[in-house]
């Protein structure tokens, strides 16, 4: 029992200090590469970008088209 119970913790534990490497952020605006570059700015030092991805968000008023872009990192 013992031994079961220490190997489940042990998975748990596992399984919250992968996850918390991991994130993402998502920001909108006009400029794609401006809201690329300001996203950059909130990934921890250190970690590595490995998805980025930007919506075409259309303007009820007809204007510009916004973006929504998210980044993902590990």
């Amino acid at each position: 029992m013992k031994i079961a119970f220490g190997f489940l913790a042990s998975l748990v534990l596992i399984g919250v200090g992968s996850s918390s490497n991991a994130g993402s952020v998502t920001g909108t605006g006009f400029d794609k590469s401006a809201i690329i570059d300001d996203l950059k700015t909130n990934v921890p030092q250190g970690s590595k970008i490995t998805e980025t991805n930007c919506e075409t968000i259309g303007v009820p008023s007809g204007g510009d088209n916004k973006y929504r872009c998210t980044l993902v990192w590990e």
